[in-house]
């Protein structure tokens, strides 16, 4: 069975086997079956528990033999001991597809863990079953409303594709979601980082991949991949345990094996990956691919209602690899019609004065510069710069960035905001889906670059085909 067809099993099965659910419910109960009622997973469920005839009102079987069908998807939460014979029956079932949740395989410090997942890997080698895992949340996909995980997740179908070694990843980001899809390796006995990306390569759903990395047991085939997907989509790599002595705490964790961080750098690099050095790093990236163009340069210009936090966005910039445009005389002209004779105009452009000694109204005078710098030539990117001092702010703000969405489609516009109402002011104003707001200047500025190296990246990789 090709790759894809076979990860579909996992990440779109239309019927699942849950082995090992508790008879108990509740919040804290971490019920699959419950989760998965709960959610709306519209497949077929079974349930699997010799003590019970039915749980949550489902009918519950007492072995995977007595399952009235081969499911797509198994999911196996047992005591390590007893996963070697389910996995057995899975396999004698002819179920292709199996999730074992079980910790204390290679991840155990004890030889017996390392002992059992041998067993499993050889039991499925040379069948059509693959093994997830062992010590994974599984799966999630929010467009089926699926998620294998034994805790409840939020989900969001927001074009995200997550490839981790953790299941923290279900929880998702302060200001992301991370599964929309979601395939946590864990122990990557059988099913691998290599799987997933083949599988989002090919999805239609998935516009950004995300790479939680600790460590891969064949870094070739991993480059090969990871170099074929990052042409199709944005692939960010989020690689822990750079020092040595953190890389020994990932091998205790996933039993991974792990590298030189330089050769990951320069691997990652080459291959088209942006890789990210935190969370927030990471958050920002993705929100950033999933809302804004690329800038066809480096050049930016700033808007600012005072000079001094300008001066500090313009340094930000500057940091992040953005080049503060010299405007051109049409822009130079345009803006200081504009402002007060005595004020000398440059980028960043301070509109205050536009509003406070020439009386202009707010919202013309910030549509009005914005338009200015965004149409000079060597503009490719812009921020403003405001103070969200009141939560109603974002509101006047809207009919400018629909209009600058509108007529400058391939130009990004972020703000950098601060004061007191950020998030009720940044809520308003990427509602509209076509800007983002950040609470520093070099969050914006990097998100900005991100979207610059990758779109220098295709064009590279374009040029070199074509000589």
């Amino acid at each position: 069975m090709a790759n894809y067809q076979q990860m579909k099993l996992f990440m779109e099965p239309e019927s699942i086997a849950a082995i090992g659910v508790s008879r108990q419910t509740g919040p804290d109960a971490y019920n699959l079956l419950e989760n998965l009622l709960l959610y709306g997973y519209a497949g077929r469920l079974y349930p699997v528990n010799p003590n019970a005839a039915e749980i949550l009102g489902v009918k519950t079987y007492a072995s995977v033999a007595d399952v009235p069908e081969i499911v797509d998807l198994a999911v196996i939460s047992l005591p390590r001991d007893l996963v070697t014979q389910v996995v057995r029956q899975c396999i004698q079932k002819g179920i292709r597809a199996i999730v074992v949740v079980t910790q204390g395989f290679a991840d155990a410090d004890d030889e017996e863990g390392k002992r059992l997942q041998r067993e499993i890997v050889n039991m499925v080698s040379g069948t059509e079953t693959r093994i997830l895992g062992p010590n994974t949340f599984g799966v999630a996909n929010a467009h089926l409303r699926l998620s294998t995980s034994y805790i409840r997740i939020p989900m969001e179908a927001n074009g995200v594709g997550t490839i981790s070694q953790t299941g923290g990843t279900f929880v998702g980001l302060t200001d992301v979601r991370l599964a929309g899809k979601v395939i946590d390796v864990g122990d990557a006995c059988d099913v691998n980082t290599v799987d997933g990306l083949r599988y989002f390569e090919e999805d239609d759903d998935t516009r950004v991949v995300v790479l939680h990395i600790e460590g891969m047991t064949d870094a070739k085939e991993f480059v090969d991949t990871v170099r074929r997907v990052a042409l199709k989509k944005p692939t960010l790599a989020l690689k822990v345990g750079r020092s040595e002595k953190l890389a020994r705490a990932v091998q205790s964790h996933t039993g991974a094996l792990i590298g030189s961080d330089l050769l990951w750098d320069v691997a990652l690099r080459s291959a088209g990956v942006i890789r990210v050095n935190d969370i927030e790093e990471l958050s920002d990236a993705i929100r950033a691919f999933l809302r804004l163009p690329a800038p066809k340069g480096n050049g930016v210009g700033l808007t600012t209602y005072t000079g001094g936090f300008g001066i500090i966005a313009a340094d930000a910039c500057c940091r992040n690899g953005m080049e503060l445009v010299e405007f051109s005389k049409p822009t130079m002209d345009a803006l200081s019609a504009l402002l007060p004779e005595w004020l000398g105009v440059g980028n960043p452009v301070d509109i205050w004065p536009g509003v406070s000694i020439m009386g202009h109204p707010r919202a013309k005078m910030e549509t009005a510069a914005l338009r200015h710098v965004l149409s000079d030539p060597g503009v490719h990117a812009a921020m403003a710069v405001i103070s969200a001092y009141q939560p109603h702010l974002g509101e006047e703000h809207l009919p400018m960035i629909r209009e600058v969405a509108r007529d400058f489609p391939n130009k990004p516009f972020v703000y950098f905001m601060y004061g007191m109402h950020f998030e009720e002011v940044r809520t308003t104003l990427e509602s509209t889906g076509t800007t983002l707001a950040f609470p520093t200047p070099d969050r914006a500025a990097r998100a900005l670059m991100h979207l610059r190296r990758r779109d220098e990246y295709l064009q590279s990789q374009a040029s070199r085909h074509a000589s």
